[in-house]
């Protein structure tokens, strides 16, 4: 699956939800200009 989010509030409001459902980035997105995030 591929979800495209822009970082920012709307990444903010969206992780609670994607934990929720069992998907964690490996890497803190604001720690970095990547926009592309290995999950588990």
């Amino acid at each position: 699956m591929t979800l495209a989010l822009s970082k920012g509030r709307i990444l903010e409001e969206t992780m609670p939800l994607l934990r929720a459902a069992g998907v964690e980035l490996l890497e803190d997105p604001e720690a970095s200009r990547k926009l592309i995030f290995p999950t588990s």
